[in-house]
């Protein structure tokens, strides 16, 4: 018995470390997507005031370029968070049905072990009642 609990609780052990990796994974993705949004409005800002003003115009071109490469880098880096997300997302699945079967292993075990009592205890209660049955027949 104290054999299964130990792997139960190594086995909640890497799981909730599989979630933590996964949430850290999903918040930096969250973050890389803040990251692009703000970029994008930053993009539409300048591209108005280069609109409105001349002089900045000339220079917007050099601007959008570097925005468009910065843009480019961080779709990779989503891409890449969404590939180590989906990987995690199967190594937590592959840890919590390795869990479920040492749980679903020591109820079977702890319902044998109670079935056993029970039917010891029956033996035993069945005994006395023979005994007191073979007592109550010689007395008559």
């Amino acid at each position: 018995m104290k054999g299964l609990q130990n792997l139960i609780r190594v086995h909640k052990w890497k799981l909730d470390e599989k979630r933590r990796e996964l949430a850290d994974f999903e918040s930096l993705r969250a973050e890389f997507v803040k990251q692009l949004r703000t970029l994008e409005e930053e993009q539409k800002k300048e591209q108005e005031v280069a609109g409105s003003n001349p002089e900045v115009g000339f220079s917007f071109a050099n601007y959008a370029a570097a925005a468009k490469q910065k843009r480019d880098n961080i779709r990779a880096s989503i891409e890449e968070v969404d590939s180590k997300i989906a990987e995690l997302n199967d190594e937590v699945s592959d840890c919590y049905q390795e869990l479920k079967k040492y749980q679903v292993a020591l109820d079977a075990r702890g319902v044998r072990e109670k079935y056993e009592r029970n039917r010891i205890e029956q033996m035993g209660l069945d005994e006395i009642a023979i005994e007191l049955h073979r007592r109550k027949s010689g007395m008559k």
